[in-house]
């Protein structure tokens, strides 16, 4: 999640400066045969080219609007991931206790333990699949970070350090970790000293997991309808490859309007290149930025911040319990907050 204010223009401008130049020879090749090899042909009324531009810009703005809404409930998921966590550590610490009221520390920090490990399986999993390329330095789009570090997810380690030899074993063995790891926390309330009102408690809390971890499955493994992303694309090439056609009779009848010599008039003609320049990029910049948010667990600039998250559940129920080893919360890294 990019949590600068405003995006540095060396980020946008590493994204943007290939498309530009394609843009921008494009357009200069149209004018050039149009001026100077007399293909007059080539100017198009530049009515029917900006009714597409209408109908691009309408249709990206369903698309991003569809891209938010599943960055949102994805948002929402792990909020409730949060709230959920902490009250299963409000219960851990006032329920684990026998008929005479004898804490058992131990209980306790084991069922800590294996939700920490659970929050971090469930992070893991959900950046297992990933479109994005890797590049070390901030880009906005279409690029992550490799992590070498447990902490941001990439790498098994990142829950498997909160598990015990034999519990390794049996989740490691399953195709779904986090599931498994569940299932282990949820025999260990019933096999525990608890009176049913107290294990109903702390087995609804658990059926809540489940509940925020099939939704944020969901989410990661239903993608984003093809077809509404692949057109999107296509319509915004179809506007950009079209635009300097349609720029040609405007600019033409500006030419003829003012009565410009020759040479001006060719001079001025070059003009629609970085008009094209920046319109393109206007409706470029809005294509990426839905397709940025399209599948918010990847890991990219613009995804839920789940490392973050997780590490912020870990703290708080560390501190709980007073447990040793509390990590600091991950800190932005190239003003991105994974």
């Amino acid at each position: 999640m990019y949590v600068r204010r405003n995006i540095r223009v060396a980020h946008v401008f590493n994204d943007s400066w290939r498309f530009l130049l394609l843009v921008g020879v494009w357009s200069a090749g149209i004018v050039y045969c149009f001026e100077f090899l007399g293909w007059e042909f080539l100017a198009v009324p530049f009515l029917p080219v900006s009714t597409i531009g209408i109908a691009v810009a309408l249709y990206l703005g369903f698309k991003s609007n569809s891209s938010y809404a599943r960055w949102w409930e994805a948002r929402k998921i792990w909020g409730a991931i949060i709230n959920d966590s902490r009250s299963w550590g409000n219960l851990v610490c006032h329920l684990i206790h026998d008929d005479n009221g004898r804490v058992d520390h131990g209980a306790q920090l084991d069922l800590m333990r294996r939700h920490i490990a659970w929050v971090n399986a469930l992070a893991f999993q959900l950046r297992t699949t990933t479109r994005l390329r890797v590049k070390q330095r901030t880009r906005i789009f279409d690029f992550r970070r490799d992590m070498d570090d447990h902490a941001f997810h990439q790498r098994k380690e990142s829950y498997l350090r909160f598990l015990e030899q034999e519990e390794i074993d049996v989740v490691e063995k399953c195709g779904n970790p986090a599931t498994q790891i569940m299932r282990l926390q949820g025999a260990d309330v019933l096999e525990g000293q608890l009176d049913p009102i107290r294990e109903v408690s702390m087995m609804d809390m658990i059926t809540r997991f489940y509940d925020s971890q099939g939704k944020a499955e969901r989410i990661d493994k239903t993608p984003f309808p093809r077809q509404i992303a692949f057109f999107g694309t296509v319509f915004t090439w179809l506007f950009v490859i079209l635009l300097p056609f349609g720029f040609l009779d405007a600019f033409q009848g500006e030419v003829e309007t003012h009565a410009l010599s020759r040479l001006m008039g060719q001079e001025y003609m070059f003009v629609l290149v970085p008009f094209t320049m920046l319109i393109s990029w206007v409706f470029y910049v809005m294509e990426k930025v839905s397709d940025s948010t399209e599948d918010p667990f990847e890991g990219g600039v613009h995804d839920v911040p789940v490392s973050a998250i997780s590490t912020t559940i870990e703290i708080d129920l560390k501190q709980m319990l007073g447990m040793d080893n509390v990590p600091e919360p991950l800190k932005p890294i190239g003003d991105v907050l994974y």
